[in-house]
């Protein structure tokens, strides 16, 4: 037999448990001393948490210091250390305001990581006093004269914290009701995690090790544990140590499902109660802790039993969201499974949609995508009243045996089925589709990044939320981008998810070793340059959240996947990859923007259409080599072609920040061109096109005629790339680094930003009733023109 070579990932995390298990002291005689006054243990832990807060604002300066591979454990263990002793949730909360509190005079990059660890903890805690929540919720005010994003997640933490003040319990309740899809009558709200995994990007056994991972999570997930997690923590954070936690546990387990749903119902109902009263915090905050002590006094009599004494805090689980796991095949299955999503949603919610006639739209099956087939509006001459259509009345609407002729001579209106406007539909409410934050009229040449689409928004609209997590490299994104661009063409045709359905977009990098990268050319040197996962680098440089927790992954997948044990037995080990990914679609809610780019191709056949497509990170072109050809005539020899690379014509608008049109033409012999999307430094982190020509030059020296390469930058939003050269076959095209994406053929390149399908509908609706085309008229003036793909973040860009 083979000896067994030991990983160094297995080693890393078995460090990290053994130092966890160490550090915080996991002994019975620790846990039943932390609630009797026990002064040194209790004085150990919170040095303990001290040191890890202060380990996590080194990472955030230099790196952690076992390297990348070990980025994103401090937070990890922290938040674990607070999962198995709820007093360490207390040491943490007091720890991280003083950091904070530091971090405001000198170093503001520190603020917003620590204050999302600050709410995260602040979700989990068993029980918190109200002189920290005091604390926390006046330093989040004291940012909110700080410049964006500060003030507004600032903002959006400090409702979170009164919330949680009027009614403990409530971030904890409402995380468990929208990610499980706890039916009540007062949060109606259900989301879903979505991951997809491109098959052809990472490996059979990463997917299997994720797909392994995540549905070993689920067995106890049902509505009866869900629903007593609920219970016992609402409670718990009301009434702190005079909540025997474990009796309490005791007498639910002994209930049968329809009592424990009512518990949980009335619970429900004095925390939402309380979280919308007009009263003061104060005020609002006694009313329902006397509340909750009612319902607990209830629940502990029914079971015959003397109220317990007071006992020491017991954390209650925080389960993951509901993930499903998906294998990206085909291209529309994201459209698909969000369409299955809504569409069981509606058959299970009476109280927020029609189902029957919600029904009628999601059976429908075959959507255009061409616009110009919309019908705009229906002539019908049936006014509805059956003296008028001169049909007979049904049975039910005719008059009772003995009425008055009077009454049979006046108008019954005909039986029908209650439809939806679809006119109404195809208007697009532009509230319910963007922000104002990430969207604008017209293309912006600065990024645009957060809006209020957080969990929490106490103002929530629509009734269901798909949170989509893509697993893979750039060509993943790409891919993405195509998806997206169809399900906004079939919402601009009929809306089906979007006034129902809040989307939101994340993103896990991850390579294959295995896997050489996409390129299309041999001779550009720069298309061999970061070829992998330029999305998270650049999301990474502008936000160090994001590039401490996220990025880590991108090698530390595969690593575990190889070491995971078979599909048949179960890990003993803390799920880290599912738990890092509870934790971006729970924290991550900063979008940041990127502008989807179309493309139009042309082909040497005259015969083949034009090709229409879309890329977001990069587009490639391979240009043939010619050589040297000579035509001989009566006079002389004459050169036919000199040197290497394709004669190419460009036509490109020049960006300008004052939005001035600046058109420039120009001829060059070049070898190949990239068109890169994504910034490689901050300091070019514009949203435009930077465009690198692979230009040849030919020179004389003592030796002869030398031929040489020189690099043309171009910075443009609007570009035209044709091939002039009689002897050139074509170009050979790749998009977004996907081999699956190549073009070939192609004598002709028209790239500019794609359009909003919503505005182009409208924009062709205006023209059909003669207005100019230069001119945006009724909605065309306040719908965003280009279309933007968001990517959810920590802090969206410092």
């Amino acid at each position: 037999m083979e000896p067994k070579v030991k990983s160094p990932m297995k080693d890393i995390a078995a460090m990290w448990v053994k130092k966890d298990a160490a550090d915080t002291r996991l002994l019975p005689e620790y846990c039943a001393s932390a609630r009797t006054g026990g002064p040194s243990l209790a004085t150990n832990a919170e040095a303990d948490i001290q040191r890890s807060v202060k380990a996590i604002v080194r990472e955030l300066d230099q790196g952690p210091p076992g390297g990348p591979i070990s980025r994103g454990m401090f937070r990890w263990t922290l938040h674990k250390k607070s999962e198995r002793d709820p007093y360490n949730s207390i040491f943490l909360i007091k720890s991280l305001i003083s950091e904070l509190e530091l971090a405001k005079k000198d170093n503001k990059h520190y603020i917003l990581p620590l204050l999302n660890i600050l709410m995260y903890t602040i979700i989990q805690a068993a029980y918190i006093p109200d002189d920290l929540h005091e604390k926390a919720y006046k330093f989040c005010k004291g940012l909110l004269s700080f410049s964006k994003p500060y003030c507004t997640i600032a903002h959006e933490y400090a409702v979170m914290l009164k919330a949680e003040r009027k009614a403990p319990g409530i971030l904890y309740q409402r995380l468990i009701i929208s990610e499980h899809g706890l039916k009540n009558d007062t949060f109606p709200h259900w989301e879903r995690v979505f991951i997809f995994a491109d098959p052809d990007l990472i490996s059979e056994e990463v997917c299997s090790a994720l797909y392994n991972e995540i549905h070993s999570m689920n067995p106890n997930e049902i509505f009866t544990v869900n629903m007593s997690h609920v219970i016992k923590h609402t409670i718990q954070a009301a009434l702190g140590e005079t909540c025997n936690i474990n009796r309490l546990d005791e007498v639910l387990q002994t209930k049968p499902f329809n009592v424990i749903e009512r518990y949980f119902q009335e619970v429900v109902a004095i925390t939402e109660q309380s979280c919308f009263s007009s009263e003061e915090v104060t005020g609002a905050q006694k009313r329902h802790i006397s509340k909750l002590q009612q319902l607990y006094q209830t629940i502990m009599s029914s079971a015959h039993q003397v109220l317990p004494t007071k006992d020491r805090l017991q954390n209650v689980l925080l389960p993951n969201p509901d993930i499903s796991f998906f294998i990206w095949r085909e291209d529309d299955l994201l459209w698909k499974e969000l369409v299955q999503f809504v569409k069981s949603r509606c058959g299970s919610s009476q109280d927020v949609m029609n189902s029957d006639s919600d029904n009628f739209e999601l059976s429908e099956t075959t959507y255009s995508l061409n616009i110009e087939q919309t019908r705009l509006s229906v002539l019908s001459n049936d006014s509805g009243i059956v003296k008028d259509c001169g049909d007979l009345p049904l049975s039910n609407d005719v008059p009772a045996a003995g009425a008055n002729e009077k009454e049979q001579t006046k108008f019954v209106r005909k039986a029908c089925i209650k439809k939806k406007s679809y006119d109404s539909d195809n208007t697009l409410n532009i509230s319910d589709i963007y922000d104002n934050s990430t969207t604008g009229g017209n293309m912006k040449l600065h990024r645009k990044f957060g809006c209020n689409t957080m969990l929490f928004n106490f103002k929530q609209q629509k009734p269901n939320t798909a949170r989509v997590v893509v697993l893979g490299n750039d060509c993943i994104l790409g891919r993405l981008a195509k998806a997206f661009l169809s399900i906004r063409k079939r919402e601009t045709r009929r809306c089906i998810l979007t006034s129902k359905l809040n989307l939101q977009f994340y993103y896990i990098p991850v390579t294959n070793e295995k896997q050489t990268p996409v390129s299309t050319s041999k001779v550009i040197p720069l298309l061999h340059n970061d070829l992998s996962c330029e999305m998270s680098r650049y999301l990474g440089s502008i936000d160090p959240w994001y590039n401490s927790n996220i990025n880590s992954l991108r090698d530390m997948i595969p690593e575990l996947a190889r070491t995971s044990p078979p599909s048949g037995q179960q890990s003993s080990a803390d799920p880290f990859i599912v738990d890092v990914t509870s934790y971006y679609v729970r924290m991550g809610y900063q979008p940041v923007c990127f502008q989807i780019y179309s493309v139009m191709f042309t082909f040497t056949d005259e015969t083949i259409e034009c090709v229409d497509d879309v890329f977001l990170i990069q587009l490639d072109a391979e240009l043939p080599e010619l050589k040297c050809t000579k035509e001989v005539t009566l006079t002389r020899k004459r050169a036919v072609s000199e040197g290497v690379g394709v004669q190419i014509a460009i036509a490109y608008k020049k960006i300008a920040l004052s939005n001035r049109e600046n058109t420039r033409q120009f001829k060059s012999r070049c070898t190949g061109l990239m068109m890169k999307a994504i910034p490689s430094t901050e300091a070019e982190d514009l949203v435009c096109l930077n465009v690198n020509i692979s230009e040849v030059t030919n020179k004389l020296n003592l030796s002869g005629k030398i031929s040489l390469t020189e690099n043309i930058k171009i910075k443009t939003s609007h570009i035209k790339v044709e091939v002039q050269d009689t002897f050139a076959k074509s170009m050979v095209v790749c998009l977004d680094k996907d081999s699956r994406r190549i073009y070939r053929d192609v004598v002709s390149i028209e790239v500019s930003p794609c359009l909003e399908p919503g505005y182009s509908f409208h924009k062709m609706r205006s023209l059909r009733f003669g207005h100019s085309q230069a001119e945006n008229v009724g909605l065309t003036k306040y719908m965003p023109k280009s279309l933007l793909l968001p990517i959810n973040t920590f802090v969206g860009m410092l």
